[in-house]
């Protein structure tokens, strides 16, 4: 079953690791629970000009794990539980979170709700 949702999710995953290319990756590692691929970049210059992503520390596109270089306490945790949430609906998993984005916004987003609650870490607006 893992290999079944590691393969749908691979076309995610491939996109995180064209995402990091274009954040200039500087380390690479890999996480076995959850399996992923995580990738600490230089700078997300090509996704804070968007409305309210300023300020991005982290994200995660299926199976990869993208962290900036102003990460904070348990932010690696938060991404991890967006990966745990792409295995559970595995290649879907982004179509549900952006219909969740688009019906409730980013910070009621039942997956940001679960990421935050279960990491602890925190939600910072940054103007």
């Amino acid at each position: 079953m893992k290999c079944i949702t590691f393969i749908l999710n691979l076309p995610w995953s491939l996109v995180g690791i064209v995402f990091s290319i274009l954040s200039i990756p500087k380390k690479v590692s890999l996480l076995k629970n959850p399996t992923a691929i995580v990738i600490h970049v230089k700078s997300f210059w090509w996704y804070s000009w968007l409305p309210s992503k300023k300020g991005i520390r982290a994200m995660a596109v299926g199976q990869t794990i993208l962290l900036g270089r102003n990460i904070l306490q348990n932010d690696l945790e938060h991404e991890r539980v967006h990966v745990q949430q792409a295995i559970k609906t595995p290649f879907v998993h982004p179509f549900l979170y952006m219909i969740e984005n688009w019906k409730k916004g980013y910070r009621n987003n039942k997956y940001e709700v679960e990421a935050y609650n279960t990491a602890g870490n925190k939600y910072f607006s940054v103007k």
